[in-house]
């Protein structure tokens, strides 16, 4: 058989050439079609709404409403609408040299975002749009795919090429300007129309399906880049403000007069209801089991993609009053902790800490070659552990580490275990998710819990073999969930206000040593009496100055978890 390896390089140079051929036919074409700017548009407008949104007619025509005249007339009127809108966006953006290559980068992006939307079953939105830009390497070629490439050429290449071919018509500019006017006043009067008579029937369709402007191919995409671009411009030019300068560290005394050292695991797409901790009905959490764990039930996260969640859990801010700007423009927990005397150490084997760890110590680790814990594309997660011992020896004063996953991520799931840890059978071996059964998605992605229930059970093992030196405890909380196929949808990253549960419900728990409890008077038993209240990572931020025994005007008591059952 042809190794990996060979078998991309050979369906890359099948790609190539056809394409090529693809190229040499245009090029020998004996004349070429002739269309007006107005005519070009309104074409492209109706190709755009017919073959890239499949997802969105897949999510319009199986709303529940009853089959009526009434009702088909209205479909056909959105039809009309979105083909009506797209053309107005193409004629008032067709300038005469730059129309084609706009065109084509739009085709090609469209392309991409078909594919996506199609396979997944995911939602374009700013979140989105950042999340995408923020991926690194590794886990953009883990998307590729013979569909995806077919996605690009089918729609992207090949009508980008009959664009090329397309001789558009210039007219003189006073003529040119009357025909796109007539253009763009025929189209705001065929919108006016249908408003006027299915009003009522729009008015009540966006209320209830608000999500739904995140599937119209490529307005979505173009907008949510607009906006993205348009907030991360204004965020460059915010001067970074420094938060809690009131802040001061009591030292609370111990019988050993060791410093703290709490390890804070930051998970992975790691959703709460496959955690055998919760009552899913698979041990996924054998080794948890076995130690002495406070686990919150009831926990939700910040947002649906980590961009989104890793920030925002770091920072003053609750999810409500979060934004961006608000991330870039203020500090955060981790700068807190390092301005008090804590040492404060992060350490990466995911896409980056999305702005978090910028101003403390960081090991960037899931590029490391190590021959037991890495494989030729990425490291498992107790490469976090590597050498950490040396990292924290001699320092006589509290630490606070921050252990960032590749946990869960998918679609590849199968590839975040080690062999060792594939329990679950059968499982699903490609990033296609779509071509494999719900049981066999399933069945990986319970495997990757499984082990990072084992990665958890060593950090706490690490945990001990320090307690000659530290009093320790660890927090685990995941940064988000993930959709396994439920209602056909996948992965993460929904706009906040539809999430699916599953990708909101994350798993949160902590591990106390027995010195760190008497150290820190923290009360086991009651935080295990209050673990089914509602939490969410709203509480991070106040919890961890709650329990560093930080004093600080911007901590909010009501947001610590460990407040009510410390007995200081």
């Amino acid at each position: 058989m042809l190794s990996s390896y060979k078998y991309v390089t050979q369906l890359f140079y099948l790609v190539a050439n056809f394409i090529r051929t693809l190229f040499l036919a245009g090029l020998k074409l004996p004349t070429k079609i002739t269309l007006s700017t107005s005519a070009f548009s309104f074409f492209l407008a109706l190709t755009l709404v017919l073959f890239y949104n499949l997802s969105l007619w897949d999510n319009v025509l199986s709303l529940p409403y009853p089959f009526s005249l009434w009702n088909v007339g209205f479909y056909l009127s959105f039809f009309v609408f979105l083909v009506t809108v797209i053309n107005i966006l193409l004629v008032a953006t067709a300038f005469r040299y730059l129309q084609k290559p706009l065109v084509i980068l739009v085709l090609m992006l469209a392309a991409g975002a078909s594919y996506f939307m199609d396979t997944y079953g995911i939602m374009i939105d700013r979140d989105m749009v950042q999340n995408t830009l923020e991926t690194d390497m590794t886990e953009a070629t883990e998307l590729l795919s013979v569909k995806l490439i077919a996605y690009i050429v089918f729609l992207g290449i090949v009508p980008s090429i009959i664009v090329w071919q397309i001789k558009i018509k210039q007219n003189s500019l006073p003529r040119e300007l009357v025909s796109r006017l007539i253009n763009v006043v025929v189209s705001v009067l065929i919108i006016s129309i249908i408003a006027a008579i299915f009003y009522q029937d729009y008015a009540s369709f966006f209320r209830n399906n608000r999500y739904v402007r995140h599937l119209v191919n490529p307005v979505n995409f173009i907008y949510a880049t607009a906006s993205y671009t348009s907030r991360t411009l204004s965020a460059e030019n915010i001067p970074l403000q420094a938060i809690a300068l009131d802040a001061k560290k009591s030292t609370i005394a111990s019988a050993n007069g060791h410093p703290n050292l709490t390890v804070l695991v930051v998970g992975e797409a790691a959703r709460a209801a496959n955690f055998s901790l919760n009552g899913y009905e698979r041990k996924t959490n054998p080794n948890l089991e076995k130690q002495n764990i406070v686990n919150f039930s009831n926990a939700s996260s910040c947002g649906t993609a980590t961009a989104v969640s890793v920030p925002c859990m770091f920072s003053q801010f609750e999810r409500s009053d979060y934004s961006h700007a608000k991330s870039k423009e203020f500090e955060g927990l981790l700068d807190v902790l390092a301005r008090v005397g804590v040492s404060v150490l992060w350490r990466e084997n995911n896409s980056g800490c999305k702005g978090t760890c910028d101003r403390v110590p960081t090991d960037q680790l899931s590029n490391m070659k190590d021959e037991h814990l890495c494989n030729s594309k990425e490291c498992f997660d107790e490469i976090l552990l590597h050498k950490l011992d040396e990292k924290i020896e001699g320092l006589d004063k509290d630490v606070f580490i921050v252990l960032h996953q590749k946990g869960s991520h998918g679609p590849a799931y199968y590839q975040r275990y080690p062999q060792s840890f594939e329990q679950f059978t059968p499982v699903c071996e490609t990033n296609q998710l779509q071509n494999c059964t719900q049981q066999e998605i399933i069945n990986a992605y319970d495997n990757t819990l499984l082990y990072t229930d084992h990665f958890l059970n060593e950090v706490i093992e690490f945990l001990t073999r320090q307690s000659a030196s530290y009093n320790t405890s660890m927090i685990y909380l995941s940064d988000h969930g993930e959709s396994l196929g439920e209602n056909n949808i996948y992965l993460h990253g929904a706009p906040y206000f539809i999430a699916p549960k599953e990708q909101t419900h994350i798993p949160f728990l902590m591990w106390f040593s027995d010195e760190y409890q008497a150290a820190n008077q923290v009360d086991v038993s009651c935080l295990q009496a209050k673990s089914q209240q509602p939490v969410s990572q709203d509480y991070l931020f106040h919890s961890i100055l709650g329990l560093s025994n930080i004093t600080t005007n911007s901590y909010k008591e009501e947001f610590d978890v460990f407040n009510s059952c410390r007995k200081n």
